[in-house]
């Protein structure tokens, strides 16, 4: 099993911090993983281990389908200017989609099987 280790030092106050390139992980493989720590005082005694989970997904998300036509013919008239329906698929289940027309920006989340619906 390949993992990550680093060490740093706690302050005055017992409190410490890992972040940026002190703790690289996105050549895990995506998943859950799990986050230990031990600490070592000044004497060589090693306490005992704390734990928790994490999830890493660093994967890009795939292309997203957009249905057509939209507004059934891919004209929007001046009765559906002002309630345009755009929907899709191929999300990951819970993605926020962001839908842009020309400046107008709207988002709706993915239901579990990835499909999308704005309107």
């Amino acid at each position: 099993i390949v993992g990550v280790n680093a060490a740093t030092t706690a302050d005055g106050s017992g409190n410490w911090t890992l972040s940026g390139s002190e703790l690289d992980i996105s050549a895990l493989v995506n998943g859950a993983l799990t986050v230990s720590a031990t600490q070592t005082d000044s004497a060589g005694n090693i306490s005992p281990t704390a734990t928790a989970q994490i999830e890493l997904d660093n994967l890009v998300p795939t292309t997203l389908a957009i249905d057509t036509p939209i507004a059934t013919d891919d004209i929007v008239n001046a009765s559906e200017d002002n309630n345009v329906l755009v929907s899709g698929s191929g999300a990951e289940a819970g993605a926020t989609v962001a839908v842009n027309i020309d400046g107008v920006n709207a988002s709706v989340a993915a239901d579990a099987s990835g499909n999308w619906s704005l309107s």
